[in-house]
Formats: C-alpha cells, structure tokens, sequence
C-alpha cells in the first residue's frame, strides 16, 4: 500500500501526468441519471447523518444545515445546541472558507455537492483503501486523498469532477497546525460514532482535491465493523464509480 503523497509541482510535466492535467474525458451530455444508479439514492441517503446524534436521512426527518457555516447538518435545533461546544471552532473555519473569491467558493460549494452525491462510493473506498479490514486503527494514522479535475460542461452534480486518481497519506503529510486540527476533528468524529449506538468502531478522514483549483473537501465517514472489507481493486471501483456518475 503506497502510504506516501506523490508531491506536485505545478508546470510541471511529469507531475501533471500523474494527476490527470492533461486532457481528461468530457462528461456525459445527458441530464438524465446513469442507468446503474439508485434513482432513489438509498445509500446516499443512508449517509446522510446529523451530526451529532447520526440519525440518517429518512421519510420524516429533514436535515438541516448550521446557519453559521452552511456545512453541517443536524436533525432538530436540540441536536444542534448540544452539539455547539464542539462544532463551534469547526464552523469558524468553515465561515473563514466562505471568504474566499467567489470563483473559488462556487468551486469549493459545487465540490461539497459532488462529495454529497458520490458519498457512499466515498466511504467505501476509504474502508478499503485504508485496509482497515486487516487494522482498523489505521484510521487514525491515514487519510485517503482523491484528486479531481472541473469538468464545467457536466451538466449533472455527480459528473461535475473526474477523479484523476487516489493515494493513501499519513497524517505527517500535513503541516503541524494542520495535521492537529484534523486529527482533533477525527478523534471527535470517532468518539460520536462510536457513542452513537449504531453499531459504529470508528471514523476515517477522505480529503478530495481539486487539483486546476485547489478547493478541498474533507469528508468524515463512520465506519462498522460489518462495513470492513479487504481492499481488491478499491481505486479502479472508485474511479468508475465516480467518473461515470454512478450514484447509489
């Protein structure tokens, strides 16, 4: 398992062929769904969680997004005050993100959209990825990093990014401050899984880039024991996955 980042250099040619900057495939012209996906999104659906008592989706429960940061979303207002002494520092970072040009914020807004859509893909791919199967105490020690490229004629969400490829890094790749305000997040994470009684061991970390952007997306995912599965061709299924539109 490559558990070391592939440093780029921008202009430069070798790493600009590793990350996909040359020409990548254009998307689908259709406005219609892929044929393989779920029309009615259960497992997006089904990830779709509150994030501090981690209800999912369901008929009757509509999801709200925190006012402040427009990122994370909570089942009731009761929820949401609990869970305020711990999310209060993440949603300041999140509303110093929302400062940033608006080009580069529609980037980062259509990126949360495309993580949303592909969010099951997502965490299957982290599970495997990290085999965490084998140890799943790799999840505090490892993020997977997708990078991706604007496809800007998509006319669908789930299109609007082709994923270029995929490498596992360690949390030392990440400057100091950085490196410890994620790993805080992650061991907050961990512990509301764990304590949500749904059968929940831990949480992993997947970062996706937008590499002719630079807007990154940190998606936190809960992983079972149940959901452990040894990691076979994770990236190739991925990849597919994600560049075909294919939701489920």
């Amino acid at each position: 398992m490559n558990t070391q980042p592939s440093l780029f250099t921008p202009g430069c040619p070798c790493c600009a062929e590793e990350l996909g900057l040359g020409g990548i495939p254009a998307a689908s012209g259709s406005r219609h769904r892929h044929p393989a996906s779920d029309p009615r999104e259960r497992g997006r659906k089904e990830l779709t969680q509150c994030q501090q008592c981690w209800r999912s989706k369901a008929p009757g429960v509509t999801p709200f997004r925190c006012t402040g940061c427009k990122v994370d979303l909570y089942c009731s207002k009761e929820c949401q005050k609990k869970a305020w002494p711990s999310h209060k520092t993440k949603c300041r970072l999140n509303q110093r993100t929302q400062e940033m040009p608006e080009m580069n914020l529609q980037s980062l807004q259509l990126l949360r959209a495309f993580t949303s859509k592909h969010r099951p893909t997502i965490a299957e791919a982290g599970v495997r990825s990290l085999d965490l199967y084998s140890d799943p105490s790799r999840a505090k020690n490892y993020i997977l990093m997708v990078f991706l490229r604007s496809r800007p004629e998509s006319k669908r969400t789930e299109t609007a990014f082709y994923a270029t490829g995929a490498d596992v890094v360690s949390f030392d790749f990440f400057p100091q401050e950085k490196r410890e305000e994620m790993q805080q997040q992650l061991q907050f994470a961990h512990n509301q899984n764990v304590r949500s009684g749904h059968g929940m061991i831990g949480a992993l970390f997947v970062m996706l880039m937008v590499v002719d952007t630079m807007a990154t997306n940190v998606a936190s995912v809960g992983f079972s024991r149940d959901a452990l599965a040894p990691p076979g061709n994770w990236k190739e299924e991925m990849l597919i996955k994600m560049n075909e539109g294919v939701v489920i």
